[in-house]
């Protein structure tokens, strides 16, 4: 098989709309988000890990993913019961949303950061999960939240109405008496750390280098293997650059990946090189699904110009380093999920699906993202919760493992309605295998992880395509995406690509593009997608 290279006309358009302020209820609002101080921390330079740099992220709230032991609450048990599921999705690393106690459901609020919340098992089962993840080649990273802790926190219990307490300095207080103080979104029960305070920024690498060698042998490879940081853009780049370096002194292949909810590549640069190894990619996210309370309004929903994200990823190329990944998502547990974004339309998931597998570089799903599971915001009291119902493993939602912790009346999952893994299972074109066959395809093609991407000069009947070329030394891929909702004929310079014959690598199919006048002309239905493999024909 040998590929042919196409000649190419790289699309150029200025990205001039702003993204909508996100809003979450665990997330600091702009006045909270303080620009990072200078340093004169002597900087050193790291490599991020080769191992993540095309991995395949699944994160996993624990109370909600699998129950272990019948009591509804999911558990650590549960989680490695399921690494042959996640095996066999191709998923190469596991996020856990925080395990630590705490008085929430969420966990963001953390009593003590060296300890397992008891509801989610032991720091045996934690070490179980790990070494059994290991074992299947799967990567464990842990979430870390160093911005603030629980006011259920010792510390903060001893300093609280006691300006005398040797923890005096270990939060911000606002007045005098020590009853009131500084707190992460307004939220009382979450006391911001003073990390100019060096006991805070000791403490919190302890904690860390706690997860990396969790059987206490000095051997820091066979624990966790890297962190989620929650709320990067809060406190001071120096916490950063200490955290990472003395992280990176014990192993030098653990991940910092940071959760910095900003709006442009720009803002995302000032936290490499020497803060963090990779950044979630918001930017793209929000124009792929805009604002993340609403639904409707991104650009998976048909909303929106495909040439904004042609540009935005351009400008993420050039402005990010070398030396540092972007993560590629499209929903996660902040968010309203793909399927109530795209207003329950099948052919949109499955669009989403075939977009997030074929954008090189590390990308991530959230748990249930493979079945197509809604949620989205709702009311008081439980907000958030409905975002995060429970993993749907059987079509009653009632089954061996299935938690129960969460199961309102108006949940978003409800029995019975084809979005289960039992439903799926056996079912040839649910989204479950969908993705399953999508991502052992990123898989077996280097271009759809670690390829080039170039943008194509597409002449289109309607305004929904969207086109890039990916490429390694062994292969070239060519992917057309129609975010429109009318079909389109798609025009593309064909170069030397006229002694071709054409793979459709999403359908398997090898009917491919007409060749007319110097151009590849496809066919494409309203949220439509190829991923056309050229091969050369024999003479």
């Amino acid at each position: 098989m040998k590929s042919t290279r196409w000649s190419l006309l790289v699309l150029s358009i200025l990205l001039v709309s702003c993204a909508p302020q996100p809003a979450a209820d665990l997330m600091p609002t702009a006045a909270e988000e303080e620009p990072v101080s200078s340093t004169d921390i002597p900087l050193v330079h790291y490599d991020p890990p080769g191992w993540f740099q095309d991995t395949v992220v699944y994160e996993i709230f624990v109370r909600s993913f699998a129950d272990s032991d019948g009591d509804g609450i999911g558990d650590l048990r549960g989680v490695e019961e399921q690494l042959d599921y996640l095996a066999a999705l191709s998923i190469d690393a596991i996020w856990l949303m925080p395990v630590y106690p705490s008085p929430s459901v969420h966990g963001y609020d953390v009593i003590d950061p060296f300890d397992i919340n008891p509801e989610y098992g032991t720091l045996q089962d934690l070490q179980s999960l790990v070494s059994a993840a290991h074992e299947r080649d799967i990567h464990v990273i842990l979430d870390f939240v160093p911005s603030h802790v629980s006011s259920e926190h010792a510390f903060f219990q001893d300093a609280y109405r006691n300006p005398d307490s040797v923890y005096t300095d270990w939060f911000v207080w606002t007045n005098d008496a020590h009853t009131t103080y500084a707190t992460f979104a307004g939220v009382e029960e979450m006391p911001r750390l003073n990390h100019y305070n060096p006991e805070v920024v000791d403490y919190l690498v302890e904690a860390a280098l706690f997860w990396m060698d969790l059987d206490d042998d000095g051997d820091m490879t066979d624990g966790i293997d890297g962190f989620r940081i929650d709320n990067a853009t809060f406190p001071p780049q120096e916490l950063f650059i200490e955290l990472r370096q003395a992280l990176k002194a014990a192993n030098p292949d653990v991940l910092l990946l940071g959760e910095a909810w900003l709006h442009n590549p720009t803002d995302l640069s000032r936290f490499f090189p020497d803060q963090f190894d990779a950044l979630f990619d918001f930017p793209i996210y929000e124009l792929l699904q805009g604002d993340p309370t609403s639904n409707g309004d991104g650009l998976l929903a048909g909303n929106g110009f495909p040439a904004l994200l042609t540009s935005l990823l351009a400008e993420s190329e050039d402005i990010l380093p070398d030396d540092g990944f972007v993560v590629r998502f499209f929903n996660n547990h902040d968010t309203n999920r793909i399927r109530s974004e795209v207003r329950d339309n099948e052919a949109r998931i499955r669009l989403a699906a075939r977009l997030l597998v074929s954008l090189p570089g590390p990308i991530m799903l959230y748990y249930g993202e493979e079945i197509g599971m809604p949620g989205q915001k709702g009311g008081a009291p439980y907000y958030d919760n409905y975002r995060r119902e429970p993993m749907d493993w059987y079509a009653g939602e009632e089954g061996e493992i299935q938690t129960t912790w969460f199961t309102p009346e108006d949940g978003w999952n409800q029995p019975s309605d084809g979005i289960s893994v039992e439903e799926q299972e056996g079912v040839a074109d649910s989204v479950l295998n969908e993705y399953r066959q999508l991502l052992a395809l990123r898989a077996d093609h280097p271009a759809m992880q670690i390829g080039s991407m170039t943008f194509l000069d597409l002449d289109a009947s309607a305004r929904g395509p969207l086109g890039y070329v990916l490429e390694t030394e062994e292969e070239t891929l060519i992917a057309v995406f129609n975010f429109g909702d009318e079909p389109s004929t798609v025009r593309i310079p064909s170069g030397e690509a006229t002694g071709c014959s054409f793979v459709d690598l999403f359908s398997g199919l090898a009917a491919g593009p007409v060749v007319a006048e110097g151009y590849l002309v496809l066919e494409l239905d309203p949220a439509g997608s190829v991923l056309l493999s050229c091969v050369e024909e024999a003479n």
